[in-house]
């Protein structure tokens, strides 16, 4: 999913920074500072990774050779291709992709059975708990994100429902209490439908779900 465009504009920035510093380098203090900075833009865009340990171990290999141009120009070398890959879009982690294009498919099903259903039917009923799902997974893989990790089960192995997952990340600052409580909301709406009280929400509520959640994903994951 796309980052935030104020994260993405201060990462492209940066970019082009440190690639220009590097041209700059003098001194052995500097080449310190520069090789710092390079580890800290790669652990911003690529968190607890495979991918960021590989450039972590390779930038480190220079750690001995500050002043050294040559390993200055290994690091810059490694920020343009970083750089170019990122610009274009090629620096996504491919599982995500394929789950949140999973994700989007799954809520165009949702949108689907809400188009070719009929008003005063429960024809929603069935897009709430679709939605629901998908929300969960979301709440989970988001789970995993966080550092540390949020427990996903509880202490006797059960896995945790949509309620606690929003209590544990919201404890954990993933989100604000403004949006702990959109989310509960949700999870009401999912839970109703799930347990055949129809009566307890309506279509309109499901559409709403629909759009929130679909915001939530494009926001979170």
């Amino acid at each position: 999913m796309p980052l935030p465009p104020e994260l993405d504009q201060k990462i492209r920035r940066r970019f082009d920074e440190l690639i220009e510093e590097a041209n700059e380098i003098k001194s052995a203090t500097d080449s310190e500072a520069f090789f710092v900075k390079s580890l800290s833009l790669t652990n911003t865009v690529f968190g607890d990774s495979e991918r960021r340990r590989e450039i972590d171990k390779r930038i480190n290999r220079h750690i001995d050779e500050w002043i050294n141009t040559a390993a200055v120009g290994y690091i810059r070398g490694i920020l343009q291709g970083l750089q170019d890959d990122y610009e274009n879009g090629f620096l996504d982690n491919l599982e995500e992709r394929i789950v949140a294009n999973i994700s989007a498919d799954y809520m165009t099903q949702v949108e689907g059975l809400l188009d070719e259903g009929q008003l005063g039917q429960y024809d929603h009923v069935p897009g709430a708990v679709l939605c629901g799902a998908v929300l969960e997974d979301a709440l989970r893989r988001l789970c995993d994100r966080q550092t540390p990790p949020v427990e996903t089960a509880n202490e006797n192995g059960r896995t945790k429902n949509l309620n606690s997952l929003i209590q544990d990340l919201q404890k954990a600052n993933a989100f604000n209490k403004l949006k702990a409580q959109q989310l509960r909301g949700w999870a009401q709406v999912r839970n109703s439908a799930a347990h055949g009280k129809f009566d307890e929400f309506n279509r309109d509520d499901v559409e709403l779900m629909v759009k929130g959640v679909k915001n939530f994903l494009a926001d979170y994951l």
